[in-house]
């Protein structure tokens, strides 16, 4: 069981976040952030990759450190992630509703729509997508 933080747009839609590390943003990067629509945070971080990119001579040497940039870009990425991914909630208009302990986000986002009474969130929170 992880702590899961809800936000509810108010349109009824339900977004359930665990806080903390995210693999996803780690192993994805810049393009984790831009399939969730966080256009500035995915396109510094592709930017980055570019820029290190040209500086970055084509020898050894300038290989291991261009890797080295690029593990650190993508640990930034997996520490903040979710952190960024909050804020572009609360960006696009949703507001933190509940914290709750589940299995996973499916049941954190069912479990916040029961106590708090949002029957039709909870429909939509349990129909397969």
């Amino acid at each position: 069981m992880r702590q899961f933080k809800v936000f509810k747009h108010p349109d009824g839609a339900l977004e359930s976040i665990r806080p903390g590390w995210s693999w996803a943003a780690f192993g994805l990067g810049c393009f984790w952030a831009l399939a969730l629509k966080m256009w500035g945070v995915g396109l510094a971080g592709l930017a980055s990759l570019v820029l290190a990119g040209l500086l970055v001579p084509l020898e050894l040497v300038g290989v291991l450190i261009f890797s080295g940039v690029l593990l650190l870009i993508h640990l930034a990425f997996g520490l903040l992630g979710n952190r960024w991914h909050m804020q572009h909630l609360l960006d696009s208009g949703y507001r933190h509703a509940d914290t709750v302990t589940a299995a996973d986000a499916e049941r954190a986002m069912a479990l916040a729509a029961r106590y708090r009474g949002w029957q039709e969130a909870e429909d939509d929170a349990l129909s397969p997508r």
